[in-house]
């Protein structure tokens, strides 16, 4: 009996040890996922340090600044410091929590609501910004992933021009529209000037 009880400890403790494994290569895929486009993102979109998006706070920090003409009036507060008032409440926010599941929920609840602003820009409107960021969380992140992967994608084809002046895609055609109007100023020009 002694060789038996052995036997399934360390087979559970093998088992154990694989299942975090997993995990962890699960969040590292995640991390650098997100970390990616949301650098692409904040690259495009000209936030300040666009290589923050890579550090677990600077994310929030990042996705403060899409606060800007987004859900914030655009210009009533320096986008800078609103990333910045994101990142200490999440750091204070984390720092309060009171076990490891705790933590991990506190995160992905702050960088769901950092997020709301770029969710916005995507989506233009803030009712669905709220309730991307709200699949978030139930996603445990994974949402945040494809949204920012798709808004990098429309946001570079904005930029580029090839989403306004490639081929038609009924004809086949390569005409070209010069006109100024059509063209918006900047990717997300819908949001620059509303007042809210």
């Amino acid at each position: 009996m002694g060789w038996e009880f052995i036997a399934l400890f360390f087979g559970a403790a093998a088992l154990g040890i694989f299942l975090l494994f997993v995990i962890f290569i699960i969040g590292l895929l995640k991390w650098l996922l997100q970390g990616y486009f949301l650098f692409r993102v904040a690259e495009i979109k000209s936030y300040h340090l666009p290589w923050l998006a890579f550090i677990p706070f600077g994310t929030f920090y990042i996705g403060g600044q899409g606060y800007d003409g987004n859900i914030l009036k655009k210009g009533s507060f320096d986008p800078k410091h609103i990333g910045l008032a994101f990142a200490i409440a999440g750091l204070v926010l984390y720092m309060m929590g009171l076990s490891i599941g705790d933590l991990v929920i506190t995160y992905l609840l702050m960088e769901s609501i950092a997020f709301i602003g770029i969710f916005t820009a995507y989506v233009k409107q803030p009712v669905i910004g709220v309730l991307l960021a709200l699949l978030n969380v139930v996603t445990a992140g994974i949402a945040a992933i494809v949204i920012l992967f798709l808004y990098s994608r429309k946001l570079k084809d904005e930029f580029d021009g090839t989403g306004l002046y490639g081929e038609d895609d009924l004809t086949g055609s390569t005409e070209h529209n010069y006109n100024d109007h059509s063209r918006p100023s900047h990717p997300n020009d819908p949001n620059l000037n509303r007042d809210i």
